[in-house]
């Protein structure tokens, strides 16, 4: 006779947990163990907390010692995988822009365009502090004046002039001559003569111009440098100014001024004072000065030169410098600077220092700078002259690319460079 057995509900569930706990507990027992598992191996480390708000707003974090959480994290208590994941900029992305990006400021004298990004075209040596370092380029810039390079031969050097910020020449004794391609100064050639070169002017990158000793005038053609000719007079040349490439000027020794028409070079005039002339500076085809060792300033009316004024002081007038017609500036012995405005020449000041300026360049009508005895800089703000520096080398030649780049170069090869 068969039975029937019945079993409620309630039974079946508790048979079937059972079941199962008996199952779990024959895991745990082949697993090893039933404790929680153990802290990382790494005894501190950032928490994604430290990562998130790195991403977020550049917070530095410290590492911490791992601990195990007391409960389960509640909704809203950290930030996911994803969130994180979403933040991290992409290779090559700019770091200053929308949603996901970090956005920061450069400090002024760090960077020379104030901001940058990885593949920012201007992100350059020469635009970064020298020292510091953005995105891997090493900066080469350093602020106000400083040693640029110092020429192997160490000869003195006695004229600079730039075509681009990327271009430039310098000249001096011995008829060594300099070109500088962007990035560094190497001698370039040595003239035959090896007789010492004054003055530069470049044209172009094909056309340029340096005199010197006896008489000597020499030409760039844009690729080697070659005597063009030598004056009949064989007196040292000091300066030479261009126009164009048809049309330029250069004064010395005796009095002398030589203009050349396109072709040739040819005595223009010799002064009734017959003194050392020592610089020419060329506003246009029709206008022009000279100075000299005796306080003459000559002045150019489009055909004939004519003394203008002879300074009360007659100092040697070292340089010459105009920015236009009406506004000019002059330097010379002792320290003294002259302004020329409102159709006169007159004295602006005299350094406390009083020793030789021997060049002056202009970039605007408030900005200037003069060089001169022992390294000495001076700088005007468009009211006063000030000294700003003193290098210990007498510098004989300062162009100005514009008030924050310029170059100056003196004796023992040294050439200096200016990045404001």
């Amino acid at each position: 006779m068969r039975r029937k057995i019945l079993i409620s509900i309630p039974q079946i569930l508790l048979i079937v947990i059972t079941s199962m706990l008996l199952t779990a507990i024959t895991v745990l027992a082949a697993s090893g163990t039933t404790d929680a598992p153990g802290a990382p191996g790494s005894t501190s480390s950032y928490t994604l907390e430290d990562i998130y708000q790195r991403l977020v707003n550049g917070s530095a974090a410290s590492q911490s010692t791992f601990s195990e959480p007391s409960v389960a994290p509640g909704t809203g208590s950290m930030h996911t995988l994803n969130n994180i994941y979403s933040l991290i900029p992409g290779a090559g992305s700019n770091v200053d822009g929308a949603q996901g990006s970090k956005t920061f400021n450069i400090p002024d004298g760090i960077y020379r365009s104030k901001s940058a990004s990885c593949s920012d075209a201007d992100l350059v040596a020469d635009n970064i502090k020298h020292g510091v370092n953005i995105f891997g380029v090493t900066g080469a810039y350093r602020t106000g004046w400083n040693l640029y390079t110092t020429t192997a031969e160490g000869y003195s050097l006695t004229s600079v002039d730039m075509l681009p910020a990327s271009e430039g020449w310098a000249v001096g004794a011995g008829g060594r001559i300099y070109y500088y391609n962007g990035n560094n100064w190497s001698l370039r050639t040595v003239t035959a003569e090896r007789s010492s070169i004054s003055s530069v002017d470049i044209i172009s990158d094909i056309d340029g111009w340096a005199v010197g000793a006896s008489g000597r005038i020499y030409r760039y053609n844009g690729s080697y440098w070659s005597l063009h000719t030598t004056t009949p007079q064989g007196l040292f040349l000091s300066s030479v100014s261009m126009v164009s490439d048809r049309d330029g000027w250069a004064v010395g020794d005796g009095g002398n001024i030589y203009h050349y028409n396109g072709s040739t070079w040819s005595l223009h005039t010799t002064t009734a004072e017959g003194v050392y002339l020592r610089s020419v500076a060329m506003v246009s085809a029709a206008d022009g000065w000279v100075v000299d060792n005796s306080g003459h300033i000559y002045h150019y009316n489009g055909s004939t030169w004519n003394l203008h004024t002879t300074i009360a002081e007659g100092p040697v007038l070292y340089s010459v410098s105009m920015l236009n017609a009406s506004d000019g500036w002059a330097v010379g012995s002792s320290g003294r600077i002259y302004h020329y405005k409102d159709s006169a020449w007159s004295l602006q000041t005299t350094t406390t220092e009083r020793t030789n300026l021997y060049a002056v360049a202009m970039s605007n009508a408030a900005d200037g700078w003069a060089v001169g005895a022992g390294g000495r800089i001076y700088h005007y703000d468009g009211s006063s002259w000030s000294l700003t520096t003193v290098k210990g080398y007498n510098l004989w030649s300062v162009f100005m690319l514009n008030a924050t780049d310029g170059w100056t170069v003196g004796d023992n090869g040294r050439i200096y460079h200016f990045y404001d």
